[in-house]
Parts: structure tokens; C-alpha cells; sequence
């Protein structure tokens, strides 16, 4: 069995005779005496001193050979113990370990001289603790340290906690519940109720000093948006202006589309025909905008007024304006992939045909098959005609898709940046710029020496402050696809992040395949139900 001691530094350079107050933990192929401080701590108890050569080598001897406990008090005899002896200099001479009433000299003893200031530091990193890293016993030392520690008073705390406790919040709350329930019923599906959940569980999951700074830094960014739009006017003009920019330029493409645009044999009849169809729904969306308009502009005032909650709230918003302006081409583009579809669809059957095979449903392959003369003839004459259809579908197929491609770019970026909102650390980021920013990855150990005869090596270990905080950041999606959200609110746990990415979106428009949500948020909670 080996012995490990850990040591606060404090204690050694002081070089004064305490008792020690921390942590005995018994493993099964060693023991770890864990001394946190010379007074006692929540959490702690007495499992020490730090003695003058004198006092020790008096208190060795009353002890004895057989390890009676005599120069231990009475409450402690049979209990681990340990004691040091330390000289006028500060250095360490002995080292003694009690282990169930039993003096052991011959056991390997790593004396672990740790730096508390850099552990404390350490101990912050909120997100190397969450890590389950149970072998790992620097990590483990931090969070001694961490839960040893009196917490502070947080005035965000102290608040939160008087508003949840408080009789009114409770009525307040209870009356709320049904208009809650009425707005979840008409907000479900958009990006400021999705946010709302994630945004609630993020808050939850953080400790007080990340709420704190998400919140400033996220409302004062908002704070900085309604400035700027109080200074500037509002910005639904100019919004609208893009909007219908969008909408003008799309009624020029579909024009130039007429007879047979870049060298494009496209179809006339079917061309013209499409071009009829979709013209009237482009002049709908058009309509539409117009008759909206000013409720848009409108809605740019609460957007605005949001950022009294976030710029994160505000972005959430602007992604449900811009779905809400952009349906009509959402639409557009399930009109030309139910084409696309029905036109790939029928060529790959008429296809298999042609090659003197057909796709077993029942055994889900495809199989070796004869076909008569005049299905022959009638398979070749269908797919002749579908495959010269099918430059006239797949040119607006292109244009709806990739009308629908730069929406979702859009929305996706909104989201992206909602996210980093919600995940980056604040807190990691102030304590770096204060230079107080500890990770592993800044360890400085020193091998002090050792003292062959009593097995006793001694090791100094300070952590120090990191060149970078982006460790801490963690981009990558949530491990589980589970919902953690009970009727449509967070239970505190991290709900899953996982959404489908432009790439992946762009590979389904490639595809052709029929994409039900209208934006990504909405695919998060899709793959979760």
C-alpha cells in the first residue's frame, strides 16, 4: 500500500505548528491524506499536525513500537492519522503515518506540496470538474477544494432564489400556466420558443458566476441592437426593401426562363405552363409582403424591446420574421420537388426497365426479370418522354431549390450564432483576460527531493494560468439525442443540440428529398420526438 499526502502550500511556507483539518480517503492499493487548511472546514476534520523536531521525536517515543496511540488525542486513537515535523527554515524532516492504529515506517510515502491559489483557480474551470475523470487525482483535489470553500453570496443568487420562493411568484406563476399554454400551443413551432427551452436549460445547467456573465454579455449585446435602432430608426424599412429586392429579382429570373434561356432545350409547352403557375405565385408572395408590411415593421419594435432580455432573443425573433416572409417560397420549393421527385422517381423505375430488371417490394432488392415486347416498347416510349422532360423540371427545380438553400443558410446562421451565444464561456473568458485561467494543460511539477529513510519523495505541484480558455469550450453536439424537456420545458438537464447541417442540407436538395421542416430548430425537435 502506498501512502499519498497532499499538502497545501500555505501551511509549509508559514512554517508554523497547526493541526491539520482535510480528507482521509482509503483505496484499495493506497491512502490519501488530503489537507485543505489549518482550521476546520465544511466537510473536513482533524487528520494531523505540523509539530517542531522536538515535539516529534517526544511524541515518536511515547508512541511506541507497538503503535499504542499514546501521543495521540484520546478521541483519535485507532483512527488514521498523520504528522509532520517541519524546521525553523521550512523544511520538512519527518513525515509519520498512522494507519488504523498501527505506525507504518516502511510503507512509500509521496509527500504532494500542491499550491491552493492555482488549485482554487483550477477549481473554477467548471468544465474540466464536469468531466468524469475519476483516476484522475488532480481534478479530483480541485473539487475537494471547491466544496471545502464557504460559497459566496451571489446577488443574482440571493435574487433568483427570493423570486422562486417568494408567495407572489408562486400566484403569478399559477396564473400564468394557462396563458402559457395557449401561447405554447401558438408558438411551438417557432425558433423564440425553441430558443426559450435551450436558453432555460442552459441557464439552469451553469454555475453563478456563468449565469452571470452570459447575461451581461448576452442583454448587453441586445442593449447595444435597441440603441443602435432608437439612434438609427427602425430597421423593418429597409428589411422589407431586401425582402421585395428578393421577390423582383426572382419575377426577372422566372422571365428570362421564356423560350430557351442559355442554350437549354427546354420543353415549350410545359415550360410555358410552368412559367404561368409560378409567376401567379410569385405576384401572390408579392401581394403578400405588400398587405404585411406594416406588421413587420411593427413587429421590429418588440423585436428591439428583446434586447432588454438578450441578443440572442433578438436573433431568435428576426429568424421567425424571416420564415414568416419567406413561406410562400418554402412552398415554391415543395411544388417543384414533388415534380423533381415524381420525374426521378419514374425514370429510375423505367430505367431498371429498360435493363430487363425489376425491384422486388417484399424482398426489398432488385431482381433479374422478363418483360413482353409491348411493355418493352411502352417502358421505352415513357421514359423517352420523361427524359426530355426532364431539363425543364430540373431548371426550376435548381431555382426554387437554391431559393430555399440561401433561407436556410440564413436561418442556420441566426441559429449558429444563438447557440455560441448560449455556449461560450463568459466566465472562462473574464478569468483569462485576468490572467487567473488554470487548466491542466498548464501544470508545473517540481521533484523537491526525497528521504530514503523514511520512503518519503516530495513533489511540488502549482497550476498556472493558461495561454488559452478555448478548451473549455465545447462545440460538438450532445452525446444522447434524448429530449429533456417535460411538456415542452426543460427539467435542468442539457438538452440535445444535434441539427441537420447546411451540408447535409444541401445533400438532400441534391437528392431531391422532401424536407417537412421550415427551419432548423424545428429538425432539432423532429429527430428528438
Amino acid at each position: 500500500m502506498n501512502v499519498k499526502i497532499y499538502l497545501s502550500s500555505k501551511l509549509v511556507e508559514h512554517c508554523t505548528f497547526c493541526q491539520l483539518f482535510g480528507v482521509i480517503e482509503v483505496q484499495r492499493d493506497e491512502i490519501r491524506f488530503v489537507v485543505l487548511d489549518s482550521k476546520l472546514l465544511p466537510g473536513t476534520y482533524l487528520i494531523g499536525e505540523i509539530c517542531s523536531e522536538a515535539d516529534y521525536r517526544r511524541l515518536h517515543q511515547d508512541i511506541g513500537p507497538t503503535g499504542s496511540g499514546g501521543g495521540l488525542p484520546r478521541d483519535l486513537q485507532g483512527e488514521n492519522f498523520l504528522r509532520l515535523s517541519i524546521s525553523d527554515r521550512g523544511r520538512i524532516r519527518h513525515v509519520t503515518t498512522k494507519v488504523k492504529g498501527v505506525t507504518i515506517e516502511t510503507l512509500n510515502k509521496v509527500l504532494i506540496i500542491y499550491d491552493e491559489q492555482g488549485f482554487s483557480n483550477l477549481a473554477e474551470n467548471q468544465q474540466q470538474l464536469q468531466l468524469d475523470e475519476n483516476d484522475n487525482d488532480l481534478l479530483h483535489l480541485a473539487r475537494l477544494i471547491k466544496s471545502s470553500k464557504p460559497q459566496n453570496n451571489s446577488a443574482l443568487r440571493d435574487l433568483l432564489g427570493y423570486a422562486s420562493d417568494c408567495r407572489m411568484a408562486s400566484v403569478l406563476c399559477l396564473l400564468m400556466k394557462p396563458v402559457m399554454l395557449i401561447l405554447k400551443v401558438f408558438l411551438r413551432k417557432t425558433a423564440l420558443f425553441y430558443h426559450f427551452s435551450e436558453w432555460y436549460s442552459s441557464i439552469r445547467n451553469k454555475s453563478s458566476d456563468g449565469v452571470k456573465w452570459a447575461l451581461i454579455f448576452d442583454i448587453g449585446l441586445g442593449l447595444i441592437v435597441l440603441s443602435l435602432v432608437l439612434y438609427f430608426g427602425n430597421p423593418g424599412v429597409h428589411f422589407m426593401q431586401c425582402a421585395e429586392l428578393v421577390v423582383h429579382y426572382l419575377r426577372e429570373l422566372l422571365q428570362t426562363l421564356r423560350g430557351s434561356p442559355i442554350g437549354l432545350k427546354l420543353n415549350a409547352p410545359l415550360n410555358d405552363f410552368f412559367l404561368e403557375c409560378f409567376l401567379y405565385l410569385v405576384n401572390l408572395w408579392w401581394t403578400f409582403l405588400i398587405i404585411v408590411s406594416p406588421a413587420i415593421r411593427f413587429l421590429f419594435i418588440p423585436l428591439s424591446v428583446l434586447g432588454l432580455f438578450g441578443l440572442s432573443f433578438q436573433l431568435a425573433m428576426l429568424s421567425d420574421l424571416i420564415i414568416l416572409i419567406s413561406l410562400h417560397a418554402h412552398c415554391f420549393y415543395i411544388y417543384a420537388a414533388v415534380l423533381y421527385r415524381i420525374e426521378i422517381g419514374g425514370i429510375r423505375a423505367l430505367c431498371r426497365i429498360v435493363l430487363g430488371r425489376k425491384k422486388n417490394v417484399l424482398r426489398d432488392r432488385v431482381e433479374s426479370h422478363e418483360y413482353m415486347n409491348r411493355q418493352l416498347f411502352l417502358a421505352t416510349s415513357a421514359f423517352a418522354m420523361l427524359l426530355f422532360l426532364l431539363p425543364t423540371i430540373l431548371v426550376y427545380y435548381i431555382v426554387f431549390a437554391t431559393l430555399r438553400f440561401g433561407i436556410y443558410c440564413v436561418s442556420f446562421t441566426l441559429m449558429t450564432i444563438r447557440r455560441i451565444i448560449l455556449q461560450f464561456p463568459f466566465a472562462g473568458m473574464i478569468r483569462w483576460m485576468r490572467g487567473v485561467y488554470s487548466s491542466l494543460d498548464s501544470m508545473e511539477i517540481y521533484n523537491i527531493g526525497s528521504q530514503a529513510k523514511e520512503n518519503i519523495t516530495i513533489i511540488y505541484i502549482a497550476p498556472r494560468s493558461s495561454s488559452s480558455f478555448w478548451g473549455e469550450v465545447n462545440w460538438s453536439d450532445s452525446p444522447n439525442g434524448k429530449d429533456s424537456r417535460q411538456d415542452g420545458v426543460p427539467n435542468g438537464n442539457s438538452i440535445s443540440l444535434r441539427t441537420i447541417s447546411i451540408g447535409q442540407f444541401f445533400v438532400s436538395l441534391v437528392r431531391g428529398e422532401m424536407v417537412p421542416f421550415i427551419q432548423p430548430d424545428e429538425s432539432v425537435h423532429r429527430r428528438m420526438e
